[in-house]
C-alpha cells in the first residue's frame, strides 16, 4: 500500500512537471510565407534607367567593373548607391498579389519606374503607393505585386548629384605621380612625387620618407571622399593655381585650387565637377610631408 502511494506521487510529480514545462514554453512564431521577387543576381545587370514622372530620367552604365552616370549629369557613379539599388531584385515579400486592380496600389500613377538591363534585355519594377498599416510599400514586377521595404524607391529616387563617386580619383586611377609644381608653396621646389610598387621617390632637391608618404596618401587621396560633389560650370578663363595627377594608365588629370577657406574647393577638369573638403584635409592633400635634404 506504502509503494503504490509512493508511485503515484512520483508520477504526479512527472505530470506536473511536463505540464508546466508546457505552460512555461515560449510559443512558436508561426513561419510567414516569403516570396522572392526575381531569380536575378546583383551582377547579372550592366545598366540602369530610373524614370520620374515629374523630374529628369536617371541613366547608369557599367564601365568594365566601375558604373558611369551618363544622365542627366556625367560622371563615375558611386559604387555602393548603385548595388543598393540593384538589391531589390534580392528582396522578398510576404505577399503576392494578383495585378489586376493597379489603381488601388497606385501603380496605375508610379512615383518610380526602374528599369534594369541585362544582356540586351530589360526587366521592369515600379513602385506604388505605401501600405497604411504596415508602411511598406507595392511593387509591380511580372504581373504581380508585391510588398516591399520603401528603402528601394528612397535609394532609387536619390537627386542625382548625391549618386556621383564623392571621391576624387576613382579605385581604377593608380596614382603614379602628383605633380605639385605649379602651385605657389612648391614652385621654389617643382615639387614632383613619383610612385611605383607603393615606393615613393620625390625629384631632385625633396626628400620624404616612406612610412609618412603611404600614411599621406591613404589618409588624403584613398579614403577621403569630398564633402559634396557639384556640377560647376567653371570660368577657365580664370588663372586658378593647378596641380596634375598622372595614372599608371598614362592618364593626366588636372585639379584646379578654386578655394581654400573657409573649405577647400578642387575643380576636376574633365569631369567638370567639383569636390568641397574641409579647410585642413584640402591643405593636407596638397601638401605631402616632404623634408628638407641634409647638407
Amino acid at each position: 500500500m506504502k509503494n503504490r502511494w509512493l508511485i503515484n506521487i512520483i508520477l504526479l510529480v512527472i505530470v506536473l512537471s511536463i505540464s508546466l514545462f508546457l505552460a512555461l514554453k515560449p510559443p512558436q512564431k508561426k513561419q510567414t510565407k516569403q516570396f522572392e521577387v526575381s531569380a536575378f543576381n546583383l551582377s547579372d545587370f550592366d545598366a540602369l534607367k530610373i524614370d520620374f514622372p515629374s523630374r529628369a530620367s536617371v541613366v547608369i552604365k557599367k564601365n568594365n567593373e566601375a558604373w558611369d552616370m551618363l544622365e542627366p549629369i556625367k560622371g563615375r557613379a558611386d559604387q555602393f548607391s548603385v548595388q543598393k539599388i540593384i538589391s531589390i531584385v534580392a528582396t522578398s515579400s510576404s505577399e503576392k498579389l494578383p495585378s489586376n486592380d493597379l489603381p488601388k496600389y497606385g501603380l496605375d500613377k508610379p512615383i518610380v519606374k526602374l528599369k534594369l538591363q541585362h544582356k540586351g534585355a530589360e526587366e521592369e519594377f515600379i513602385f506604388g503607393t505605401y501600405n497604411s498599416v504596415t508602411e511598406d510599400q507595392y511593387l509591380l514586377y511580372k504581373n504581380n505585386v508585391y510588398l516591399i521595404s520603401g528603402s528601394y524607391s528612397e535609394a532609387a529616387s536619390t537627386q542625382p548629384i548625391e549618386l556621383i563617386d564623392k571621391s576624387p580619383l576613382s579605385r581604377t586611377e593608380q596614382v603614379k605621380e602628383f605633380d605639385f609644381s605649379r602651385l605657389e608653396q612648391w614652385q621654389p621646389k617643382r615639387l614632383k612625387v613619383s610612385r611605383s610598387n607603393n615606393e615613393w621617390k620625390a625629384n631632385e632637391g625633396n626628400s620624404l620618407k616612406q612610412d609618412e608618404m603611404a600614411e599621406w596618401f591613404d589618409m588624403t587621396w584613398v579614403k577621403n571622399p569630398a564633402r559634396s560633389v557639384e556640377k560647376y560650370p567653371l570660368d577657365l578663363r580664370i588663372p586658378y593655381k593647378s596641380f596634375d595627377v598622372r595614372t599608371e594608365g598614362g592618364k593626366k588629370i588636372t585639379f584646379l585650387r578654386v578655394q581654400e577657406s573657409p573649405e577647400t574647393q578642387l575643380f576636376r577638369v574633365d569631369e567638370g565637377l567639383l569636390y568641397h573638403f574641409g579647410s585642413d584635409i584640402g591643405f593636407t592633400m596638397m601638401n605631402p610631408p616632404i623634408e628638407q635634404p641634409k647638407k
